[in-house]
């Protein structure tokens, strides 16, 4: 491998293995690479929604601090590279395709053995490989699926494990029940970890605070630092005890206990209350409430589950203009009740497909009664001057569009 374009490909052909739950191979794959993964100090984040907020948050708090911060992430918005980056700046390529070799030797040396080692696992080996060489001060690793049998659960010694939510979403996976999704999430929970939960249905909090006792975990709830927050045209601001009112860099009452959670982190980490404060201000998260034009008014949101939904229309209910929303959800969501929520703040619903295995087609969508239009075809005919347009359904759809859009002017009848 010599580019970027054949690290993709490599990667791409792994997706035909599919997803494995499991350890073992991830395992065998760092020993073979004579990567300990906690050489390096690291946060675990787990969760249905508000993982990559959170990381957000904190990361920005850690460089404010001073620290380079290295973040693990998926899926990526922009660029592929930006799921390991430092600093919030991306893998370069020289760095990609040097990791990129050295897994792929491994996995060539260990797949007789293991088995064939899937694309999650390759990527996230990629991402310990290239921590190792260059050693950040702290690497915060976001779950990719549930969390006990996810790759990156290899870390046995984090220094804190966050738990953001727990909603419905990857049943066929983790569970049909909150309760089996839940103990998924629970299972980045070591031996004697701090632990960080966010804003859970009450009938997960008593399993939570066994399964840490069970542990001799100390656990922290995120929302009791949450003194008062308010959105205004001017954003979201929130206040935390010890830290003043302060506007948020991600718009959206989610996002106030998203940040709570980074809040509770940094300070049981002892960085500063100003490097926490600016943290808050300057975090930035492509496609979660990402406005891309004002004129008119075009809102990105990868809100891709039921509970994702409502916290998108709990803040579009805030809109002072009319809403429209363009959507694509992927055949494994609940599309029926996140099409009622969204009918909570508007009518005027339109569903698309793009390429990617998940999507729904439009003869898929026909049949179900969607109101459809093809992706090009809407934002060449659709008159959004005087609406907020909502963008939404699948955060890889939400790519797409960025994509589409990305240095686009817009007039009355779409874009130019």
């Amino acid at each position: 491998m010599r580019t970027r374009e054949d690290v993709l490909e490599w990667l791409s052909a792994l997706l035909a293995f599919g997803i494995k739950p499991g350890l073992s191979r991830m395992e065998a794959l760092l020993t073979e690479l004579q990567i300990d993964p906690d050489t390096i100090p690291a946060i675990h984040v787990a969760g249905t929604n508000g993982k990559g907020s959170t990381v957000a948050f904190l990361r920005e708090m850690g460089v404010a601090q001073g620290l380079r911060i290295g973040t693990f992430t998926s899926p990526y918005i922009i660029q592929f590279e930006e799921r390991i980056m430092l600093n919030g700046v991306p893998i370069s390529e020289a760095d990609l395709v040097a990791a990129a070799v050295a897994v792929q030797e491994a996995i060539t040396n260990i797949e007789s053995t293991v088995g064939t080692v899937t694309e999650f696992e390759a990527l996230t080996a990629l991402a310990f490989y290239h921590f190792q060489q260059i050693r950040p001060d702290l690497v915060i690793y976001e779950v990719g699926l549930g969390g006990l049998y996810d790759s990156t659960n290899v870390l046995k010694h984090p220094l804190a494990a966050i738990i953001t939510s727990i909603g419905h979403d990857h049943q066929a996976i983790l569970g049909d029940t909150l309760q089996e999704i839940a103990l998924q999430k629970f299972g980045i929970i070591k031996q004697k970890t701090t632990v960080i939960a966010g804003k859970l249905q009450e009938e997960l909090t008593v399993p939570l605070m066994a399964y840490c006792g069970d542990r001799q975990a100390t656990l922290t709830w995120s929302q009791e630092v949450i003194r008062d927050y308010r959105l205004s045209a001017t954003g979201t601001w929130a206040t935390y005890e010890g830290i003043p009112e302060t506007r948020l860099g991600l718009e959206g009452v989610h996002q106030v206990h998203n940040a709570a959670n980074a809040v509770v982190c940094a300070k049981q980490l002892g960085w500063s209350k100003t490097a926490i404060r600016r943290g808050l201000r300057n975090a930035t998260h492509p496609g979660r409430f990402e406005i891309i034009s004002r004129k008119p008014r075009i809102i990105l949101d990868g809100a891709h589950n039921p509970e994702g939904v409502a916290a998108l229309v709990e803040r579009l209910k805030e809109e002072a203009k009319p809403v429209i929303v363009l959507c694509s959800i992927l055949r494994d969501k609940d599309r029926e009740a996140m099409l009622d929520q969204l009918r909570e703040v508007t009518p005027e619903i339109y569903e698309t497909t793009f390429d990617f295995p998940r999507a729904r087609t439009l003869a898929e969508l026909k049949l179900d009664g969607a109101n459809v239009m093809e992706l090009d075809q809407f934002f060449d005919q659709t008159d959004t001057t005087n609406q907020t347009l909502i963008v939404t359904g699948s955060l890889y759809f939400i790519s797409t569009v960025r994509t589409l859009l990305k240095g686009q002017s817009f007039t009355k009848k779409g874009k130019k």
